[in-house]
């Protein structure tokens, strides 16, 4: 038993690798412990999200080319794709949103829906490659704008921020 005992650490030490209490380390590399050093990309609030996708629009292609939507259920959101208004209609009715991604062009045509809706979800207009012009006139009107692609952490950011103010706005409406 000693010497099968002794036979693993010997292997473990040319290896590089060393069991400890079910801990693995490799050449003190602590992304091995079981459950320690991985670093995920959480949400903050986690947000089910409906996503109007028109394929007339840009948004198709952010959700595409900028990996958008597998960084959004990464971080734990939950995601409905509606692709045509009739989609996104039933969508509406029949589920509760917090959050209602759009391209800018649609976003002020689906507000009033989103309103009359009984979830009642926040618009985030979505940019795909907008210019400078674009990007600063979309601020001026929302409060909350998400521009793919961009960096992961930028756009989880705007995410964090709108669901933040649904949150501090949910005690007010409650009055």
């Amino acid at each position: 038993m000693k010497s099968y005992r002794l036979i693993l650490m010997l292997l473990a030490a040319v290896v590089g690798v060393m069991a400890i209490g079910g801990d693995l380390l490799a050449c003190g590399d602590k992304l091995l412990i079981v459950g320690r050093g991985l670093r995920t990309n959480r949400a903050l609030h986690r947000a089910s999200i409906l996503v109007y996708a028109d394929p007339k629009g840009a948004l198709p292609a952010a959700l595409k080319e900028g990996h958008l939507r597998r960084d959004l259920e990464r971080a734990g959101h939950r995601l409905r794709t509606a692709t045509s208004r009739e989609e996104f209609d039933a969508a509406l009715g029949a589920g509760t949103y917090d959050l209602v991604l759009a391209d800018l062009t649609a976003a002020h045509v689906l507000e009033s829906e989103a309103s009359a809706a009984p979830s009642k979800p926040t618009i985030l207009p979505t940019l795909f490659n907008p210019s400078e012009a674009e990007l600063a006139a979309a601020v001026r009107q929302y409060s909350c704008v998400v521009k793919a692609p961009a960096d992961q952490k930028d756009y989880m950011t705007v995410i964090n921020e709108a669901m933040a103010e649904r949150a501090r706005q949910a005690p007010a409406k409650s009055r």
